[in-house]
């Protein structure tokens, strides 16, 4: 939980930016929103979750300095 509303906040920047360049339209945002909501009602939402965790968790490990 402690990685998810960063992450969340980020690609809520990342797609505001892209709208507004025009690079995404509106109905595209919305459908993937749409997309996701569904996505997390499934079986995969736990491995989806796991992996991203996982995958944040390696970007920002660093290693010891022993």
């Amino acid at each position: 939980m402690i990685v998810v509303m960063p992450l969340v906040a980020f690609l809520f920047l990342v797609v505001m930016l892209l709208v507004r360049s025009g690079e995404l339209r509106i109905w595209q945002v919305i459908l993937v929103g749409v997309l996701g909501f569904y996505l997390a009602r499934t079986h995969l939402a736990d491995p989806i979750e796991s992996a991203v965790t996982w995958f944040v968790t390696g970007l920002t490990h660093s290693p010891s300095l022993s």
